[in-house]
């Protein structure tokens, strides 16, 4: 921020008042330098109003907005938690960033580049934001490009609140969602009451086939509960979906079981996890351990204790597996055992969001357009890095000769983007499509 700083160079803190960023076209700036690890932003919407084609932030209808244009003079993903202020606090805000010029023409941001979810963000409440008590989201930054940063309170509230801006951990890039934070999960505890009990007492393969349901004959999961699940005061989960037993002081690191089984659509050779895990967590595909948040490499019991807590109190954890075959249309079976760090913790907590990060390709939508040339059209669609689109055309003998590839060529992106290719009009009657598969090498 081309300002003085409060502290170090590094660090940086601006307190604004309401009147200077109420109207969109007064928004108050805010350049977020590469040599900045975080921006902190004070500011209040007391008094402020919503405009006339202001558009609806995270689907709540615009009361009392305040406006900042935002700026990055390198590329980063940046991650924005949006919380209360002093008193008198704006509660339940809302944030929302876009792109565009005037307010009827406003765009929203997407969180990732291949999944559009919107980056925007309520306070933690029925409705809100995952994994976090205050608003929270994560877009990818451009230098170049001025994203507008809505702040607003639901239900006309109004009060101060606190913008902070940091480089994001969650370095996702999902395709889709596989796994929702609100899906139900089985699961079961181990525990005799509240003290720890090692289930392979009655199963002695328990530790090697809990994960999976066809080989399994140990201590039944219970029904499908929603998350969070957990016992305890979590300060990011004020209300629990459901509250598991509390094991007695001592016995703690008792581990608790998860299980669910989901279907994708597409072939899966990537996953991503987020969520918030308290403490570790050691997460198995079909049976097999692809992932770990927060837990050493030792071979794991009943009663195996996480990493320090001191790492993931009340912090998001991310994950990643790759080098997956997951087939489409076949059930993909997902285990999570779930650690405690120490023997006297006073919570534990459970709640889990997973993406598919590589995925085979969507069939590419390809549009039609003019030449400005004559014979000669425009194919678009959407390319992705890391997979080549061949050209392919039919004309009136389709039924017998095919789809032919021949003179046409493959086209390998070096980055995500629209395609666009000249192709010579080769029959009235003639079709155009495009086949999508691995680039070689990936």
């Amino acid at each position: 921020m081309k300002r003085t700083p409060l502290f170090l160079t590094i660090f940086a803190t601006l307190a604004l008042p309401a009147s200077s960023e109420d109207n969109f076209e007064n928004a108050t700036a805010i350049e977020f330098l590469a040599s900045e690890l975080t921006e902190t932003v004070l500011g209040t919407n007391a008094g402020a109003s919503a405009e006339r084609f202001e558009p609806a932030h995270a689907g709540i209808t615009a009361t009392r907005s305040i406006w900042y244009s935002f700026t990055v003079d390198a590329a980063r993903r940046v991650e924005l938690m949006a919380s209360p202020g002093t008193a008198p606090a704006l509660n339940n805000l809302v944030v929302a960033v876009y792109t565009g010029t005037r307010l009827r023409d406003l765009q929203e941001v997407s969180r990732y580049n291949r999944l559009f979810k919107s980056a925007s963000s309520r306070r933690r409440h029925p409705g809100g934001e995952p994994f976090a008590i205050n608003a929270r989201l994560a877009f990818n930054a451009e230098p170049g490009t001025t994203y507008y940063i809505a702040v607003d309170g639901e239900n006309n509230a109004q009060g101060t609140f606190q913008l902070d801006f940091s480089t994001s951990r969650d370095t996702l890039n999902p395709e889709f969602e596989l796994v929702s934070a609100e899906a139900e999960w089985s699961y079961y505890q181990a525990l005799n009451g509240t003290a720890a009990a090692n289930p392979a007492t009655a199963d002695p393969d328990f530790h090697t086939t809990w994960h999976t349901t066809a080989n399994y004959n140990g201590p039944a999961f219970l029904d499908p509960r929603p998350t969070p699940m957990g016992y305890g005061a979590i300060a990011e989960e004020p209300s629990l979906a459901f509250t598991l037993i509390t094991p007695a002081s001592g016995q703690r690191t008792a581990v608790t079981y998860f299980r669910t089984t989901v279907t994708a659509e597409r072939g899966i050779q990537g996953l991503g996890f987020e969520g918030l895990i308290d403490d570790g967590a050691i997460i198995y595909i079909n049976g097999s351990e692809v992932a770990r948040m927060n837990m050493s490499n030792v071979t794991p019991t009943f009663n195996t204790a996480s990493g320090p807590a001191t790492l993931t109190e009340n912090q998001i954890q991310y994950a990643f597996a790759t080098g997956l075959d997951l087939p489409a249309e076949e059930e993909i079976e997902i285990g999570i055992s779930l650690h405690n760090a120490s023997t006297t913790s006073s919570d534990s907590n459970f709640h889990l969001r997973i993406y598919a990060t590589e995925a085979d390709p969507l069939p590419a939508e390809v549009t039609l357009e003019n030449s400005d040339f004559p014979d000669t059209y425009i194919l678009a669609w959407e390319g992705r890095q890391g997979f080549s689109y061949q050209l392919e055309f039919a004309d009136t003998n389709f039924a017998t000769d095919g789809w032919s590839t021949e003179g046409k060529e493959v086209i390998t992106p070096d980055e995500d983007g629209v395609i666009r290719k000249f192709v010579l009009n080769e029959g009235p009657n003639g079709l155009w499509r495009v086949r999508t598969f691995p680039a070689a090498g990936e």
